[in-house]
């Protein structure tokens, strides 16, 4: 938190000198050109993406079902409300983003699970071409097979299988990757579905990847059956 807050502040700033920039043509009072701006503007995006994501890593470490209470967790309401934070950043690549719901819950830490579905779409929008697509879909499952299913799907140019059990390690990024990147996204959203018991799974989807996350059945005190 003491270094997010400071972050979010410089990022502000920067942000209102970028759009200057947009907005005026280069002219001697501006200190940086242009690109320079836009540069030290991706940067700082950067920068704060990572210290959220870092929070979000050690939140995910420090908590478990046996020391904080977890609740009953909307998941279709979930989706959704992730949907709309990236309608924007969908349609700035004309990436159709669509979603495919129906009710389910599960128990769990909300707040964690929205960070999971938050990776896992940022992961899919940054690494899908313009013009790909990208689809959120949830289900509840038979009793037999757990609790629900949580599922994030793209056609972008997907990871190798013999990679699968190395990009949940953080840090790690696939060699050739070319979009910007930590190598942490997926490495939260897998130690938040360990947290919640829940089982994450990588398939290809020819092409894209297919993310699945598994909920088992509980009990009420969030421990699997």
């Amino acid at each position: 938190h003491q270094l997010r807050t400071p972050l979010a502040g410089l990022q502000a700033q920067i942000e209102a000198w970028s759009q200057a920039a947009h907005d005026t043509a280069d002219e001697p009072h501006l200190r940086l050109p242009k690109e320079q701006i836009f540069h030290l503007r991706d940067a700082s995006r950067r920068t704060t993406q990572l210290a959220n994501q870092l929070l979000a890593l050690s939140r995910a470490d420090a908590t478990t079902a046996a020391t904080t209470p977890m609740h009953c967790v909307d998941v279709q309401t979930l989706c959704e409300n992730v949907l709309a934070l990236y309608l924007d950043q969908a349609a700035h690549k004309h990436i159709d983003l669509g979603l495919e719901v129906s009710p389910a819950q599960v128990l769990g830490h909300e707040w964690l699970l929205r960070e999971l579905l938050i990776n896992l779409v940022d992961n899919a929008i940054k690494y899908t071409p313009a013009h790909g697509h990208v689809t959120l879909r949830c289900a509840a499952l038979p009793p037999e097979q757990g609790m629900a299913v949580l599922e994030v799907q793209d056609n972008g140019p997907g990871i190798p299988p013999d990679e699968y059990s190395r990009v949940t390690q953080r840090f790690y990024r696939v060699q050739g990757t070319t979009a910007t990147g930590n190598g942490l996204g997926l490495a939260i959203a897998s130690e938040i579905a360990r947290t919640h018991h829940a089982e994450l799974h990588l398939e290809s989807a020819h092409p894209g990847l297919h993310v699945r996350v598994v909920f088992t059945a509980q009990t009420e005190r969030g421990w699997p059956v």
